[in-house]
């Protein structure tokens, strides 16, 4: 079995009001600003809150997880003196937040992971798809990334000297795979590694077999407003450039002193 991208949507690319997608307007007022661009972005991937039904499995990737509620938190423990404290706050700063609103919304008791790992959150992630479309266990499966930034966050990396080469960003992907192919697909992912050593432009061909005819997005992520998931959004440029006619695709991001990632696209064939 082979994994098939079906459908890729990213935050800037939902168009539906969020009111159609989170119907519920009681469980849309308690989600933070960041849960609610995950969300939405996920529920348009699918085609609408009815898609959520038919997955087998819900994979989400994240660096920073719920940032502004985990800090609202930590404020009210120190303000409030650890009395009287709001629970909310504390419930959504959790990094399975996403994963499991996403499931609640339509009572999917489907597989759900979340990882956490730092730039290579959405690459473990997909991995997990991968396998899972090699075991035969894949289905329909969502798999998305999310990061949001916040003034604190973005003052404490300021002070470690982040910003003076990148831009500070945040955003939500998700992609709707699949390990059959179908007549929706429109990219397949072929191989995922992560070298345990940086690897130049010019080496990238030779060690993984590419013509002069297949595209390299060699280090993308540090041209963009970064943030610990920014793959995800080349991922997303990756398939585009399959949609445009590239028959394959190799994605290298190497970003932060971590070892790199290596993400290879092909056609549908």
């Amino acid at each position: 079995m082979g994994l098939y991208v079906s459908n890729i949507t990213s935050d800037s690319q939902v168009v539906t009001d969020v009111k159609v997608l989170v119907p519920d307007a009681g469980v849309r007022r308690r989600m933070s600003r960041v849960i609610r661009m995950a969300v939405s972005t996920a529920v348009e991937c699918v085609g609408g809150i009815e898609g959520i039904d038919g997955l087998d499995a819900i994979i989400t990737a994240t660096g920073y997880g719920c940032l502004a509620d985990s800090e609202r938190f930590l404020r009210n423990v120190i303000s409030d003196k650890e009395d009287l404290l709001n629970p909310t706050p504390f419930i959504q700063s959790t990094f399975n937040t996403v994963g499991g609103q996403i499931a609640l919304l339509r009572h999917n008791h489907c597989y759900n992971m979340t990882y956490v790992n730092r730039i290579h959150s959405f690459e473990d992630a997909l991995l997990d798809a991968f396998m899972r479309a090699e075991d035969g266990e894949g289905g329909r499966m969502l798999v998305g990334a999310f990061d949001e930034r916040t003034d604190s966050q973005y003052e404490i990396m300021k002070r470690m000297g982040l910003w003076r080469k990148h831009d500070c960003g945040e955003g939500s992907v998700f992609v709707l795979l699949t390990s059959q192919k179908e007549d929706s697909s429109i990219a397949e992912v072929l191989e995922i590694d992560f070298p345990s050593d940086s690897i130049g432009e010019q080496d990238i061909a030779q060690r993984y077999g590419c013509s002069d005819d297949d595209v390299i997005l060699y280090n993308v992520c540090c041209t963009m407003e970064i943030y610990p998931t920014i793959s995800a959004s080349v991922f997303a440029q990756a398939v585009e450039k399959i949609k445009k006619g590239a028959s394959k695709v190799l994605v290298y991001n190497e970003m932060w002193g971590m070892t790199p990632t290596v993400v290879i696209l092909g056609c549908i064939v």
